[in-house]
């Protein structure tokens, strides 16, 4: 019976994996946002600037469209845009998928009651691990991050690293750090938490780091003014209409306000959305734990008031195992219901979603006030409505209702190993 379970085990983790890279192979999208970053890293550290006029540096062709990558991620990504491969790009595939195991893992024994054994021992839990992981692996949110040669995986581990691996130690601002420079926009509301809460060495350490990174470029000669002023024109012209980044080219795609066509309701959402978000900044000052419930509304807020696509969710995922574990445990199956709502959405197919998207962007009305995806983006599957940012609003609304109705969550604690709960 343990070998069946193990055999069974094996056969749902390996499945997903061997389908990522195929359907990357298939799509020829495989790792484009990876390339840029270590085009742009080694551009850089040849003392080249890569921004806006300067494509020629870049060892990829990306079209008319110059790639948005912080100039502070030059060290980053340094040895991987030296090393460019296949067998390069076959590792990035390997280490997201060991990630994305591992984490898989480690919510469920830091957060949800198992034991090492559980998930390394042949058996129920370890077949329900493996169906965990591999659900996590199958969503959209993974196989975009792992097509594209996007990080969130990564920063993901780092995230959650900084409360359940203790022995990251003085290690602990890195990880903050590396989140920053390789996503600052994910920090927009998990900073000011953590400095509001009293983790202000922490919040300092790491800031100073993230400046040390981003003045990085001028160690290979470049000029800092002329990389960021660049970067700064690379990232407006992205966000006009006609950009890759704005909602009437990819809005599929993209969770954040800003999908309407008149613009004043796009900053009236945007204020909305603030109001909840400085009332959990006042309301967690008080304790340096935080709860599950604020952590996901955290994010889903971030995801609502700064630039977010739909890879972004990898960092949320472990936080829906470990809701939906706690309303099982509770047998409330109300409320474990409609939060598993949120990640089938992320692991419904994304050809599923394009389609359904598309049909309800050819309602007469939709495309006169909802930014529709443009067809030279998607020739295909066009006037796609921003599904995915309905998803994210009906995210948020559900995640501040959690907060404020579950009693008993789970706690994420910055404590010493010997004092930290729930670990």
């Amino acid at each position: 019976m343990r070998k069946a379970f193990f055999a069974l085990s094996s056969v749902v983790v390996l499945l997903m994996p061997i389908a990522r890279v195929v359907s990357a192979k298939l799509h020829n999208l495989f790792l484009l946002d990876l390339a840029a970053y270590c085009a742009v890293s080694r551009a850089l550290f040849s003392g080249q600037n890569p921004f806006p006029d300067h494509m020629e540096v870049l060892m990829f062709s990306f079209g008319r469209d110059v790639p948005i990558v912080f100039p502070g991620q030059m060290l980053v990504f340094a040895l991987p845009g030296f090393m460019w491969s296949d067998a390069l790009q076959i590792g990035y595939i390997a280490v997201n998928v060991v990630l994305v195991w591992f984490l898989t893992a480690l919510t469920l024994v830091r957060a949800c009651g198992y034991a090492w054994g559980d998930v390394l021992r042949p058996g129920p839990r370890q077949l329900l691990f493996s169906v965990c992981a591999s659900l996590f692996m199958s969503s959209w949110s993974v196989m975009q991050t792992m097509r594209l040669g996007q990080i969130p995986v990564i920063l993901a581990l780092c995230l959650y690293g900084i409360f359940w691996l203790p022995r990251l130690g003085f290690l602990r601002p890195f990880a903050f750090a590396l989140i920053a420079v390789a996503k600052y926009s994910v920090l927009t509301v998990f900073a000011p938490l953590l400095f509001f809460k009293g983790h202000v060495k922490l919040c300092l350490v790491a800031f100073a780091i993230f400046v040390g990174l981003a003045l990085s470029p001028v160690l290979c000669g470049n000029n800092l003014a002329e990389v960021y002023v660049g970067y700064s024109e690379a990232v407006v012209k992205l966000f006009q209409p006609g950009g890759v980044n704005h909602y009437g080219m990819t809005g599929i795609t993209s969770c954040h306000l800003g999908f309407f066509r008149i613009e004043w309701l796009n900053h009236v959402m945007k204020c909305i959305a603030f109001c909840p978000l400085v009332w959990l900044l006042w309301r967690e000052r008080r304790s340096p734990s935080i709860s599950d419930t604020a952590l996901l509304l955290a994010f889903s807020l971030t995801m609502l008031v700064s630039y977010h696509s739909l890879h972004d969710y990898t960092l949320v995922f472990p936080l829906f195992i470990i809701r939906l574990f706690a309303f099982a445990r509770e047998k409330d199956w109300l409320s474990f219901g409609v939060t598993a709502l949120f990640p089938a959405y992320l692991i419904v197919p994304g050809s599923i979603i394009e389609r359904t998207a598309s049909v309800i962007g050819r309602i007469p009305w939709i495309g006169s006030l909802f930014q529709l995806s443009n067809p030279a983006w998607n020739p295909n599957c066009h006037d796609l409505f921003p599904l995915t940012a309905i998803f994210a609003i009906a995210l948020a609304v559900w995640s501040l209702h959690l907060y404020r109705r579950v009693g008993n969550p789970y706690l994420f604690e910055l404590a010493p190993h010997s004092e930290r709960r729930g670990v």
